[in-house]
């Protein structure tokens, strides 16, 4: 960590110039003899970052920002904070820390939080940010899982939390087994000495695979910000849960949470139609959980076809978690009423994606009014739609 980008001339820059491309920065030569252009550009790249992802940070003055790829892995101070309310107790241990934004979010709710990170410019970092932030009760260790394990044998924590690495010789991975470190040969180990241990996964994981190779999970947690999906989460205990619980949220957005157990998927009966006045799309969250069946069960929708993921009904469910759409026509003669139109597109179980059938028709993006080319049992379908709004 340069120390010299706290002195006040360089901060001053640093917010000058907060607009500009870092890259930009990067190739110019530096106006300060103790810092070089590239430390300026990261610095710049991380208040850009900083300023929607984790903004108290950004609000901070004298913080210093990592390297790009520890800001990109870095959870989101929201995602952190929907973390932090779904444990509690007086003691946690992060095992993976990074640059610390889960951490800070568990140091507003734990008497005591340990993070450790194996990265040793990031420790620095991380400890000089904190402190900056006059986070007391958080602690940064220089270290990684295995030592601090071997190094205190008898510890225990009310939470552990850790988020392995996905990358492994520079390839991303989405089995369980091939995590640093190996959740499958530690998870034991880890109840024994927690009263929970919470995991989070990218939501690239399997979620079925998830639940048959851990049996102590007790609930997951699948978490969407905005309808995109960021993180899903593994929440553990000491004892086996054949029925975990399942959380579907969109942070950021109007839309209900959604839970249920894994019975109530496998129970549900589902009818079949073809499209009535409204059409439902789960947002991303719920279409991560897997309840296709229970979707419909829970709000009395019809689903579309088997494998199409679009429910519908005469009636309007406003809290439903998902974008809600009305039908206005079914267009039959496309090749005659879509040519050079605009409209925003949606293709749910179509051979067609949507920049083919943005190609083929020549249709520009608008967002007053959709279509939705897709399947029913009655076959092939191109239905035009306008947003319905579900909250006053």
């Amino acid at each position: 960590m340069n120390s010299n980008l706290l002195k006040t001339e360089v901060q001053k820059f640093l917010k000058d110039n907060l607009t500009v491309d870092h890259r930009k920065i990067a190739l110019k030569k530096s106006p300060f003899p103790d810092v070089s252009s590239l430390e300026l550009a990261q610095q710049i790249k991380g208040l850009q970052i900083s300023k929607t992802k984790f903004p108290f940070l950004f609000e901070t003055n004298h913080i210093i920002f990592p390297p790009q790829i520890n800001l990109e892995q870095a959870s989101s101070i929201a995602t952190a904070e929907y973390k932090a309310s779904l444990i509690e107790g007086d003691s946690l241990i992060d095992l993976t820390a990074g640059m610390g934004i889960d951490a800070f979010a568990f140091s507003q709710k734990f008497n005591s939080v340990t993070a450790v990170e194996k990265n040793e410019n990031l420790v620095e970092i991380s400890k000089h940010n904190y402190k900056t932030l006059q986070q007391n009760n958080l602690k940064y260790l220089n270290s990684d899982f295995e030592k601090t394990f071997n190094e205190n044998p008898n510890a225990n924590w009310d939470v552990i939390y850790l988020d392995p690495a996905r990358r492994k010789n520079a390839q991303k991975k989405f089995l369980l087994e091939d995590l640093e470190p190996n959740i499958l040969e530690h998870i034991e180990n880890l109840n024994q000495r927690s009263k929970t241990v919470m995991i989070k996964l990218s939501p690239l994981f399997d979620l079925k695979m998830a639940i048959q190779k851990i049996p102590q999970i007790q609930e997951i947690h699948l978490v969407a910000v905005k309808n995109e999906m960021k993180e899903l989460l593994l929440i553990c205990q000491n004892k086996i849960q054949e029925n975990p619980q399942i959380h579907a949220v969109n942070l950021k957005s109007n839309h209900p949470n959604f839970s249920f157990k894994l019975s109530d998927e496998s129970q549900a009966k589902v009818q079949f139609s073809d499209f009535k006045k409204y059409i439902y799309e789960p947002n991303s969250a719920l279409m991560k959980s897997g309840a296709f069946q229970f979707i419909a069960e829970k709000f009395k929708l019809y689903k579309l076809e088997k494998n199409t993921h679009l429910y519908t009904s005469d009636q309007l469910i406003k809290d439903f978690p998902g974008r809600i759409f009305e039908c206005l026509e079914e267009i039959k003669n496309p090749k005659k009423t879509l040519k050079n139109t605009a409209f925003h597109i949606i293709s749910k179980n179509h051979p067609l994606s949507v920049e083919n059938i943005r190609k083929k028709f020549n249709i520009k993006e608008s967002e007053n009014s959709s279509l939705i080319f897709t399947q029913s049992i009655a076959g092939k379908k191109i239905i035009k739609c306008k947003k319905v709004e579900q909250f006053d």
